[in-house]
């Protein structure tokens, strides 16, 4: 490591120690929180950052109504197969559950719905695991800054009791563990609120999604079995 890498972690480590004892509580607040943050990250895939979502039921309802894109002027006729290879082809959370919809209303289109209320509950669990978690380590987070201060006011006046008012180098440390924790608190909560709220987001556009999805798939395949 170079002489800034060894600079920097001196630097953390002597604010890990100014902020006092409520650092190693902010510090693992912010490890669960960023932890159960990525873990739905990943469980939700390429689909958290894709801009194309929003198109991907346009797509799949002209791949099996038929129907001109803009980018596809000499298309293939609609089929089953020319949405499901797409779909495939694409990849992410979304296409892989309209797949399976496809395959169920394919084969079983008498039970389709209930299927998809089934699924739909066990795809929205697994989506939203852990999310909970993210919501309260973001909050405890400058609570645990807020006792800091507290803590650091208290040492503060502690100083001044002793010693008086009249060597602010006495008060520094006080003061310092109260500032610093404070800081600390909110370092941790602001970004994980803010991508807390992302996630929320994303996973809600993708529930809608799939509710969309699953219309198109069931209305296609009930105007095919209807004479």
């Amino acid at each position: 490591m170079t002489n800034t890498h060894y600079i920097l972690i001196e630097s953390l480590e002597n604010t890990y120690h100014a902020g006092g004892v409520v650092m190693l509580p902010i510090l693992l607040a912010g490890v669960v929180g960023f932890y159960y943050l990525f873990s739905s990250w990943f469980r939700i895939g390429s689909d958290f950052f894709r801009t194309d979502i929003h198109k991907v039921i346009k797509r799949m309802r002209v791949d099996l109504n038929g129907g001109i894109e803009e980018d596809e002027k000499n298309a293939e006729p609609p089929s089953v197969k020319k949405a499901l290879r797409r779909l495939r082809k694409r990849g992410g959370l979304l296409s892989r559950e309209l797949c399976y919809a496809i395959d169920v209303a394919s084969t079983n289109p008498e039970g389709f719905r209930d299927y998809m209320q089934v699924r739909m509950m066990k795809t929205v669990r697994y989506m939203e695991q852990g999310n909970h978690i993210i919501s309260v380590m973001a909050s405890a987070a400058p609570l645990l800054g807020l006792l800091g201060t507290v803590t650091g006011m208290v040492s503060t006046f502690e100083v001044i009791t002793l010693y008086g008012n009249q060597n602010p180098v006495l008060m520094a440390d006080g003061i310092s563990e109260a500032l610093i924790s404070t800081q600390s608190g909110l370092l941790v909560a602001f970004p994980l609120t803010l991508l807390k709220q992302r996630l929320d987001e994303r996973v809600e556009m993708l529930c809608q999604k799939m509710e969309l999805g699953a219309t198109v798939i069931e209305n296609y395949f009930v105007e095919r079995k209807c004479p």
